[in-house]
């Protein structure tokens, strides 16, 4: 997998899944065309909820509240902006074909640095509709557990593959970042995960401190506020 494909087990809970669920099952789908881009319109065939939808309100919520309580993806995403996750259904043949995230969305807008998808169906209850991302080197192919999530670079191409049994329901977003280069977000992302096990170790070690403090100033340095 690319470095710049964050996988984050368990974003929720066993508890938060099942309330899902239920939000999901009082909800009314619509074709996703609808808010897609005019390119996107052309290879996107799946359901989504529609955008007023108090359930998908509540949906919202929940992810939210999850995401904030989520180190992995505050570490990766750096967030400064989060677009209302919308939830979709991949059923009979459904896919999204290949594409390239729009670089703006929404009102007020906001600069779509990273996608994230969360994935709200058991792998094992669906068929085909695979998450696949072209990054700079090969096609990696997603499938991960109920309640993980991935989250990945806007500017790769990528496809949800067409489902050939079951249905497939997912939450998706796009995020601007405070630090809107992916090579600087690696980076910064890297010095994180190191200074956290040498924190474990040695917490009050010279070499701990300055690594926090190198990791700060960079931040600092590349930070869009």
């Amino acid at each position: 997998m690319s470095a710049q494909i964050i996988h984050i087990p368990q974003l929720l809970t066993a508890n938060e899944l099942i309330q899902i669920d239920d939000l999901i099952a009082t909800a009314h789908f619509v074709d996703g065309k609808t808010t897609a881009s005019s390119a996107a319109k052309e290879v996107k065939n799946n359901l989504q909820i529609t955008p007023n939808d108090t359930a998908l309100q509540q949906i919202q919520s929940i992810i939210n509240t999850a995401l904030q309580q989520s180190p992995l993806f505050n570490i990766a995403a750096l967030p400064k902006q989060i677009y209302p996750f919308v939830v979709s259904k991949y059923q009979n043949n459904q896919s999204y074909g290949w594409h390239v995230d729009s670089p703006i969305m929404g009102s007020p807008a906001i600069r779509t640095d990273l996608a994230m998808t969360i994935f709200l169906s058991d792998p094992n209850s669906y068929q085909g509709g695979s998450l696949m991302i072209q990054n700079d080197q090969n096609v990696v192919t997603l499938k991960p557990a109920k309640g993980d999530a991935v989250l990945y670079p806007c500017q790769f191409l990528h496809c949800v593959e067409p489902i050939t049994a079951g249905e497939r329901l997912a939450a998706v977003s796009w995020i601007q970042s405070n630090v809107k280069d992916s090579a600087q977000r690696q980076i910064l992302f890297q010095l994180n995960q190191v200074h956290g096990a040498l924190h474990e170790q040695a917490p009050h070690a010279p070499a701990t401190n300055l690594l926090l403090q190198t990791h700060s100033n960079l931040f600092r340095m590349w930070a869009d506020v």
